[in-house]
């Protein structure tokens, strides 16, 4: 006999033991656990003809984003189209469909596939976090939210894993700046369940984005931070902490934690390498010494190179190999980043390759000392917010901080000016952008705006005043 998950949607297995293993899979998935791949294989174990078990194990191989996922997936993705597909069910024929466009490449095709399989099973929980997610990386805000928001009146509390589906509502709406309704639904989903670390990561952003650093640390503070069961989330939820320890000026506190916790073990792993690089060039980039600190990310970031499938880790990489000075590498990856631009088959991929190359492009300029082309590039593809290289705003940040600091490197005060305003309008209790801002105004000839500036930046508990 077949069974149905713990949501009632139907799986095709004869084994009660492999569905149980299933559930646990995705639970833990849910919740960032190591463990979820083995719970997928033992159920993959006690049935070898268990066909969603299959695909989801190519899903976690895709979503792992490692060196050459998509060959791991693909042994998944043949096992599954292996089984004898005429008996599954429509969900799960869609599903090995979405896995197979997802390993050739298409992540746009299989975002359609998961769009009609949630049409029909709204409560397909991996399948809501393979879209969230996937709209995140593609720089698709409306879809990060949207993902759940069409599903979202067919959840309650008495389903399970409630408690997912309202912190990833909690992103999405704080990614298209709702954030009183989000922080409305990350609270919620953390009363419910302590251990969805998506919903803590939600909240947290809905914190940064507002500016209020001091509650975004009292809140991270409320949990343990060993997390020793979980995956690389806690890293990344370790960089949020330093991020608001480096907005409230406390610079040689963040570079501490940044040894303790964030860069203790760095791996080729995508995250580990955006976490790094993205805190080193925010600590340097208010005058921070961090000393030897990019060589440790330097072997992950070659690594990189050939296995590319984000746009926000090639920026980082970049940064990486800027940093380091090792000119030959980075030279031929920009080569590479005009290749994909020529490739570009539509419209979005254009986009993406465009502002990657020109993201890229920059630091190498910024990092030769050439402000000015730096700034260039820049500004040529900073309308909303460089979104088609994916990731959030509290990690795009990073870009227009380098914008505003390469502006007044290069003395184009007015343009300086306009950068640090637009930051202050999202987050007036950040210090070192008052300054900046005193510095921009000042060179404009605005000496009492520069005045003003100052004053406001000393009402500011820092480390700079």
């Amino acid at each position: 006999m077949n069974h149905t998950d713990v949501r009632g949607l139907a799986l095709t297995s004869t084994s009660a033991k492999a569905v149980d293993a299933f559930n646990l899979s995705i639970a833990a998935n849910a919740e960032y656990r190591v463990s979820a791949a083995d719970h997928m294989e033992r159920a993959v174990a006690e049935d070898p003809n268990f066909c969603m078990a299959h695909c989801v194990l190519g899903y976690y191989m895709m979503s792992a984003e490692a060196l050459a996922p998509e060959g791991m997936a693909r042994t998944h993705l043949e096992n599954a189209e292996a089984c004898d597909l005429s008996r599954v069910t429509e969900r799960e024929r869609a599903s090995v469909a979405a896995l197979r466009a997802w390993v050739e490449g298409r992540q746009d095709d299989a975002i359609l596939i998961w769009e009609k399989i949630l049409d029909q099973s709204p409560l397909d929980l991996l399948t809501m976090q393979l879209l969230h997610y996937r709209n995140f990386w593609l720089g698709k805000e409306e879809g990060i939210r949207d993902s759940v928001a069409r599903y979202f009146s067919q959840w309650d509390s008495s389903i399970p894993n409630y408690s997912n589906v309202l912190g990833m509502y909690c992103f999405g709406l704080n990614e298209n700046d709702s954030s009183d309704r989000a922080l409305e639904y990350g609270r919620k989903a953390i009363d419910l369940n302590k251990d969805d670390l998506w919903a803590v990561h939600a909240v947290v952003h809905v914190l940064n984005d507002r500016g209020e650093q001091n509650a975004g640390l009292s809140f991270l503070e409320q949990f343990d931070k060993s997390w020793s069961d979980r995956n690389a989330i806690r890293e990344h939820l370790w960089w949020h902490e330093a991020l608001f320890i480096w907005e409230l000026g406390e610079y040689a506190r963040a570079l501490q934690f940044f040894d303790d916790y964030v860069a203790r073990n760095i791996t080729p792993f995508y995250l580990d390498v955006q976490n790094s690089a993205s805190m080193l060039w925010r600590l340097e980039s208010v005058g921070v010494d961090v000393g030897d600190r990019w060589t440790t990310i330097s072997d992950a970031a070659l690594k990189r190179i050939e296995y590319r499938y984000l746009p926000w880790t090639d920026v980082h990489v970049a940064m990486t190999l800027a940093r380091t000075g090792q000119r030959n590498d980075l030279d031929g990856f920009i080569r590479t980043l005009e290749e994909d631009r020529s490739k570009a088959r539509n419209a979005r991929m254009h986009a993406v390759a465009e502002t990657n190359l020109a993201v890229c492009k920059a630091i190498n300029h910024y990092c030769c000392g050439d402000y000015s082309t730096a700034l260039e590039e820049l500004l040529a593809v900073r309308s909303d917010n460089f979104r088609p290289l994916g990731a959030s705003n509290a990690q795009r940040d990073v870009i227009g901080m380098m914008a505003g600091t390469a502006a007044l490197k290069a003395k184009e005060f007015a343009t300086a000016r306009s950068i640090f305003a637009q930051r202050l309008e999202a987050k007036p209790s950040n210090q070192m952008t008052w300054l900046f801002y005193a510095e921009a105004a000042e060179g404009c000839g605005d000496h009492d705006g520069a005045k003003r500036a100052r004053a406001k930046a000393a009402t500011i508990v820092g480390s700079l005043i």
